[in-house]
């Protein structure tokens, strides 16, 4: 029988444990949610970044709110490898998963330690979700390049969330992907066409549906902040809006130029929500910044501490490391054979293509040749001698490297290789490249094995016939307007 000495050793190490229990309850129940709200193919074409073609209020009105970052490069500038570097926090080549799209069997397995994202958030006390079908969006989509063993979100209902706080949580949305919304009000006149594009109806068109698709992904975001509040989520969720990666058109998306890699990134902490040393409300970031990074400062918020093996690192902590460069990866997309690696600085970038299967217009998939006009329109007009140098050099097979101005050149339309006055800057970003291909220990570089080379030939092969109807009718769009 337990004496009347044990019996208030026990009462007491009961008291303690419940106590314990409560404040651990408590300390969950004050952390923040965490929201990331990704849109697809979308560069910083949004008001608060100066546009003044769309309407965007709602992220306009988070961006004054909140914290608006200036200088953010994605990893890669298509979705299944720049998504499978956000899934980590770790580069795509370091995990070589870096192709898009492998068949499954062909996916690697994630290298042990690392581990997801949504796995980490679970350890940090955090209920994950990646939401299908929430004010008219949300895919749930993960498209990761790698093979994953076992759930990794918790849900994919937008009502358990509420259920279960603290959370982390994704809203994609596939709204600026192609295809387009109609163009509806958007004045074509006012659109900038980049000059590697042809001032054609065509392309004013193809800008005036992705501006129009943009506007709708805004019109989203403000139909999910009122579901917070209605929720009453919006005084303790700190949401992320940003995008997997840059524009869907022709020398965007799939290339490593700014037009392909960067993205508008706005971050926005509630009013109570204690907020970290480099978060400022109202105020610009304009230090460089990779999509890796997100992963490393989200898990920060949680409460967590970044693991070893992760490349991403945080950026609004008084610890926090600036960049002084940024490394990005371009490798089979497809049918199209590629590997390319850019290195940017403030001012410089240089593109390293260590494969040349083409010309930028010539290496476009079947998928996009039956998606995109321009491609057929840039293909017309220079049959007809109608493009200008810097449009005509898209018909022209890619340079072994590639060296840009970004601040007297901001379309990088003028390759700097061979001009003297810029032999130290590709000394010095070439040898940045090497060391960073080595450091990461970048697996694209290496041969691809028999079976990748196979897959992708087929995979190529039976695309481009169950496409060509597609594609020749897109064509003859195009056509018409020459007649």
């Amino acid at each position: 029988m337990m004496n009347k000495h044990n019996t208030l050793h026990l009462a007491a190490a009961i008291i303690i444990l419940l106590l314990s229990i409560r404040s651990l309850t408590a300390e969950e129940e004050s952390r923040p949610n965490i929201l990331w709200i990704i849109a697809e193919d979308m560069s910083p074409d949004l008001g608060c970044y100066g546009n003044k073609v769309v309407t965007t209020p709602n992220i306009d009105q988070l961006a004054a709110g909140g914290m608006k970052f200036n200088s953010v490069f994605t990893t890669a500038p298509a979705c299944s490898p720049c998504r499978t570097a956000l899934a980590t926090g770790v580069y795509q080549t370091t995990l070589g998963a870096h192709h898009m799209r492998y068949s499954d069997e062909l996916k690697p397995a994630l290298p042990k330690p690392i581990k997801v994202l949504p796995e980490l958030m679970r350890e940090n006390g955090y209920f994950t979700g990646n939401i299908k079908e929430i004010c008219g969006t949300g895919t749930a989509k993960d498209d990761w390049q790698f093979k994953v063993s076992g759930r990794s979100w918790n849900t994919h209902s937008w009502g358990d969330l509420v259920k279960h706080q603290p959370f982390y949580a994704q809203i994609n949305s596939k709204q600026s992907h192609r295809g387009f919304s109609s163009p509806g009000s958007i004045s074509k006149e006012e659109i900038e066409i980049p000059p590697y594009y042809p001032d054609h109806p065509v392309a004013r068109n193809d800008w005036a549906g992705y501006f129009a698709s943009v506007n709708k992904f805004d019109q989203q975001v403000g139909a999910i902040l009122k579901r917070l509040e209605t929720d009453q989520l919006d005084k303790n969720t700190i949401v992320f809006v940003f995008s997997d990666h840059g524009r869907p058109m022709i020398r965007g998306k799939n290339w490593l130029y700014d037009s392909g890699t960067r993205i508008p990134l706005i971050i926005y902490y509630p009013q109570d929500v204690e907020k970290p040393d480099g978060y400022q409300a109202g105020k610009e970031h304009s230090e460089l910044l990779s999509a890796i990074d997100l992963v490393a400062e989200t898990v920060l918020m949680a409460g967590g501490t970044i693991p070893a093996w992760m490349q991403g690192r945080s950026f609004l902590r008084k610890d926090s490391r600036p960049r002084h460069y940024i490394h990005t990866a371009a490798d089979r997309i497809g049918n199209i054979d590629s590997c390319s690696r850019a290195v940017r600085s403030d001012k410089f970038k240089y593109i390293r293509n260590f494969k040349t299967p083409g010309s930028i217009n010539e290496c476009t998939t079947a998928y996009r040749r039956a998606k995109h006009p321009i491609y057929h329109l840039l293909s017309i007009m220079g049959d007809k001698n109608m493009l200008t140098p810097v449009q005509a050099q898209l018909l022209k097979p890619l340079a072994a490297e590639e060296l840009y101005d970004l601040q007297n050149d901001p379309y990088e339309t003028v390759n700097l290789i061979g001009n003297e006055g810029f032999d130290a800057v590709h000394k010095e970003l070439k040898e940045q490249m090497t060391g960073w291909i080595e450091s990461s220990k970048d697996k694209g570089v290496e041969k691809d094995s028999d079976a990748i080379v196979k897959h992708f030939r087929e995979y190529g092969i039976s695309t481009m016939k169950k496409k060509a109807g597609s594609i020749q009718k897109m064509r003859s769009s195009v056509e018409k307007h020459f007649e």
